[in-house]
């Protein structure tokens, strides 16, 4: 082999073992080499199908105007609700369920009472510690006080109705069998209004929509 031809491949060599430490540091100093080997990536161990519970606090403020006859009055109905729901969960991430409760609106010094009969369905985005969930009730409200007072010149929530829940919040993991909830959700109540006509008759609106913004915690075990 000739001087020129060592010396050619000599240089060559240099070049790949400067290549060589020039990739491997890049990878050194890159995020991913922060990251643990496929093999020991650390996950939640995957839950096997099991029944779970959750009780709630509501508190929910109605919104948009209600028809009471030939015109238009606001709903300015407090909810406040209280919620327990027995469910099962299939996974990590899924549970569906039924739930009851008592939902109490107060508005010019009246309560009205209704009983919701609901099913839900509750799903996590991503298994971690702090993860963001949606969720959706569907059911109907039994009215739990229905006689109508003459007295009143307005009472609004007078019928039982379908109910419907929906909002999206943050899954707080307290401990293996403890999480808490909070979230901030849309409510629709099918109802009727009260309101008197005269000075000796009542009447009562068609059933129509109710609808509340509102913000929830809940207790998951």
């Amino acid at each position: 082999m000739s001087y020129k031809s060592y010396g050619l491949t000599s240089s060559l060599q240099r070049i790949l073992t400067f290549l060589r430490s020039y990739v491997l540091t890049l990878f050194l100093l890159s995020p991913f080499s922060f990251l643990p080997c496929s093999g020991q990536v650390k996950r939640s161990p995957k839950e096997s199908p099991h029944f779970v519970y959750q009780s709630s606090l509501s508190l929910a403020y109605g919104v948009e105007n209600i028809s009471t006859g030939a015109k238009m009055s606001p709903n300015n109905n407090l909810s406040f609700e209280i919620e327990q729901i027995v469910a099962y969960q299939f996974n990590n991430y899924i549970f569906t369920g039924i739930g009851t409760g008592l939902d109490f609106w107060f508005c010019d010094k009246k309560t009205s009472p209704f009983i919701p009969i609901f099913a839900n369905a509750t799903v996590k985005f991503i298994d971690k510690k702090t993860a963001p969930f949606l969720f959706v009730n569907l059911g109907y409200a039994f009215k739990w006080q229905t006689e109508k007072k003459v007295e009143e010149t307005l009472f609004y929530g007078t019928k039982a109705g379908i109910c419907f829940k929906t909002g999206i919040g943050l899954n707080l993991k307290f401990s293996e069998k403890i999480s808490f909830l909070l979230s901030a959700y849309y409510k629709m109540q099918q109802s009727a209004v009260q309101f008197r006509e005269s000075d000796i008759l009542l009447a009562e609106t068609k059933n129509q929509l109710f609808h509340f913004i509102g913000v929830k915690i809940a207790v998951l075990y």
